[in-house]
């Protein structure tokens, strides 16, 4: 089974005498869709407080790297972080740098510069561990040796964000098997998972890459 689901705080509430023994990560930053022109602005919703108050065994929020507003949200990383360090809760920060912005968004399909992100992605992901995150969500870099470097620079654990929905389900579980490979220490991912024909057998299949290291042909079957 899954370990946790990411959820705000007020879905968390309507929810959470269904949910069972799944994990809760509390998203307390959200404002932006993807529909606005203005993805790098997002900020705090509610409190570290609040989440505690609903159940939150984790807190999350977004940190975009090299945006106008960098400065803004470095300064909510950092003042999370001491927030929940005060009260003993686990912070996971998202960090995305601004060149694969849109494409984590799935706003711009593309062909991007793969070293390009993946220097940013290590760039990112060490300042988040800098500036007080547990854990880091990221994207994966494309290559298991690019992506290996991203996991030696950052002290702490690095979970995998889904971004723009994959076609293939092969495709995807392969991205996702290269991570772990990589040392990645989990997903934790929406639509490339909850848009797909069979959910559960997806999640069942995930399951089996990230806790029993399985191979994709593996649980390809599953899908």
């Amino acid at each position: 089974p899954a370990d946790a689901i990411l959820i705000t705080p007020a879905m968390l509430t309507r929810v959470k005498n269904v949910i069972g023994n799944l994990a809760t990560v509390v998203r307390i930053d959200g404002t932006h869709t993807r529909l606005g022109s203005h993805l790098e602005k997002i900020d705090l919703i509610t409190s570290v407080e609040h989440a505690l108050r609903v159940g939150a065994d984790v807190v999350v929020i977004n940190v975009f790297v090299g945006t106008e507003n960098e400065d803004e949200l470095l300064r909510k990383l950092g003042k999370v972080a001491t927030t929940c360090f005060e009260w003993g809760l686990p912070l996971m920060a998202e960090m995305i740098p601004s060149y694969i912005l849109n494409y984590h968004y799935a706003k711009e399909e593309k062909n991007y510069d793969r070293k390009r992100a993946a220097d940013e992605i290590k760039l990112a992901s060490r300042l988040g561990a800098e500036l007080g995150a547990d854990v880091i969500k990221t994207h994966y870099t494309g290559s298991i040796d690019t992506f290996k470097e991203v996991v030696s620079t950052t002290p702490v654990p690095i979970v995998i964000a889904g971004g723009p929905k994959m076609r293939e389900d092969k495709d995807f579980l392969q991205l996702v098997s290269e991570a772990i490979q990589a040392g990645a220490k989990g997903i934790c991912m929406g639509r490339n998972v909850w848009q797909r024909k069979n959910i559960k057998d997806m999640i069942l299949a995930l399951c089996h890459i990230v806790h029993d290291n399985a191979k994709v042909e593996e649980v390809i079957e599953l899908v």
